[in-house]
């Protein structure tokens, strides 16, 4: 079975337009299961109403997206978990079964990176490609990568769960690259598959100044302490970090920026102690997959 993932926060609407596409999912036995992050709309009484067979959790305080997924993977009945953000549709009425079959032909793989698309279904949704190979060659074909979209993914539940989950340290932002890390170094991959594609309608999400002020500089710092050595932090942070200050100082966010890297370098040590950081093996293997070394997949 398929256990369909939606974390929600405050969008009442877009929620309710998922799950209207994910009720008419064919050819496959699936589940759904909303978790909302103590929306201050009235999503959770809608969704009770309208969406009965849903299995809707409410956090008791907002943990932010992490610890919001990571409630829903663990209440997951299924073998495969599949995740959409709040603010995507999903007009293929085949995409839940094209998951499964995915997984079926390709027992290696670990997760699968859905394709994003604006609302108009043709543009692609470039801000949020993170995948190490450029855009205008890659989007229509299938290959490894080293990334995937919190905005719609699915993975072998057994795989996410001996990652770790997604980190809930980091609230939001880099979460996802963390968790990729992870599964790369267990021994897994993850594909990206332009066959399973989503509408992303880019709802604003709240706090979006202080994600991109504080939690991206802090995060960084955080993602090299947790999950590299020395050497291969002061490569991997010297141009973002200098990056983030010159936009902290032009935009005048110093003050925030300086308290991002001090939390940043203060739970990045704490972390370093207990993480252990990513194989050689996997470096290499990430310096693979950016040089577009495997073999397309299509």
């Amino acid at each position: 079975m398929i256990s369909v993932v939606v974390p929600s926060y405050n969008r009442k609407d877009c929620v309710l337009a998922l799950l209207a596409d994910l009720e008419q999912q064919e050819g496959v036995d699936f589940e759904i299961i909303v978790v909302d992050d103590c929306s201050p709309d009235d999503t959770v009484d809608v969704v009770r109403s309208e969406f009965p067979n849903v299995r809707l959790y409410v956090n008791e305080k907002n943990g932010g997206p992490s610890v919001t997924r990571n409630r829903g993977i663990k209440e997951a009945r299924g073998e495969i978990i599949v995740g959409f953000d709040s603010d995507v549709t999903v007009p293929d009425k085949d995409t839940l079964r094209r998951v499964e079959e995915h997984f079926k032909e390709n027992p290696k793989t670990g997760g699968l990176a859905f394709r994003l698309f604006k609302p108009d279904g043709v543009s692609e949704d470039v801000g949020r490609w993170w995948h190490p190979l450029p855009v205008e060659e890659f989007a229509t074909r299938s290959f490894e990568t080293s990334y995937f979209s919190g905005t719609a993914y699915a993975f072998r539940k057994e795989v996410v769960m001996r990652a770790g989950l997604f980190p809930e340290i980091y609230y939001m932002h880099y979460e996802e690259v963390e968790l990729a890390y992870r599964v790369l170094d267990q021994g897994d991959v993850i594909l990206y598959t332009p066959n399973l594609s989503v509408l992303h309608h880019a709802n604003p999400v709240s706090r979006r100044s202080e994600i991109e002020v504080y939690y991206k500089p802090r995060n960084q710092i955080l993602l090299a302490f947790s999950n590299f050595r020395i050497w291969h932090r002061l490569v991997y942070l010297c141009p973002r970090i200098c990056f983030q200050f010159g936009k902290a100082l032009f935009r005048g966010h110093l003050q925030r920026f300086l308290s991002a890297v001090r939390d940043g370098v203060k739970l990045g040590l704490e972390s370093a102690q207990r993480c252990k950081p990513l194989s050689q093996q996997t470096i290499r293997r990430i310096s693979e997959i950016r040089a577009g070394v495997f073999p397309d997949h299509a």
